[in-house]
């Protein structure tokens, strides 16, 4: 079962101005940005993949703790650099095939892939069933798309604030119930989630669901 470590993020460097990786290594957010994570990658179970992309891949880090059971790593980015991150995972041992390009317009042929996974992106798009659409487009029949957002409410915009992110209410602009309306139209079936709680009943922080991509007809 995959699993993002800390020790895999010793060395990643900030690749872009919405790269996060600095507050993975800080204590109680690192905490949070983490477990997020590894709740999102245990709804894989212990199923290995063939060719799996990464909408978002940032510094590296959830590309190499899907490494072990993908056999082929894409990925894109709006910001990032291909080459730095492709350097970082070659020296872990793993090859990756990264892009600068736009989830809203993937450079990939249909079915070409059996896994899709994005944390923490589609909050930020008001198109976000345009961009179910391609992730949709580029998965085979029967390929799974594992989707992670966190909750959007006044409590988040002042834990983000808290932690030293400014504006979030002008960059969270799509919530994961919207989201989660659009799946049927995009020909995705939810499998199974789980959601990460605030210490406080009924509190939600942040979503994961991972999806399959239903055969046409």
């Amino acid at each position: 079962m995959p699993e993002l470590t800390t020790a895999m993020l010793d060395g990643l460097p900030k690749t872009g101005p919405t790269d996060p990786i600095e507050y993975y290594r800080k204590p109680l957010t690192g905490w949070i940005f983490r477990r997020r994570i590894n709740m999102g990658l245990r709804l894989l179970g212990d199923e290995h993949y063939g060719r799996g992309l990464e909408i978002g891949y940032g510094a590296g880090a959830v590309l190499l703790a899907l490494a072990p059971v993908v056999d082929e790593l894409h990925g894109i980015d709006l910001d990032a650099e291909p080459e730095p991150v492709e350097a970082i995972l070659r020296a872990h041992g793993h090859a990756a095939h990264l892009r600068q390009a736009n989830v809203m317009d993937l450079p990939y042929d249909d079915g070409s892939f059996d896994l899709v996974v994005s944390f923490s992106v589609f909050e930020h798009l008001a198109e976000y069933e345009r961009a179910l659409g391609e992730v949709a487009r580029v998965l085979r029949p029967g390929g799974r798309f594992l989707l992670g957002m966190p909750a959007v409410n006044r409590m988040m915009e002042a834990g983000f604030q808290l932690i030293g992110f400014k504006g979030i209410e002008d960059h969270h602009v799509t919530t994961p119930a919207r989201v989660r309306k659009a799946y049927p139209a995009a020909g995705l079936a939810r499998v199974r989630a789980r959601n990460l709680h605030f210490p406080l009943p009924g509190v939600r922080l942040y979503y994961t669901t991972l999806m399959e991509r239903v055969a046409p007809g």
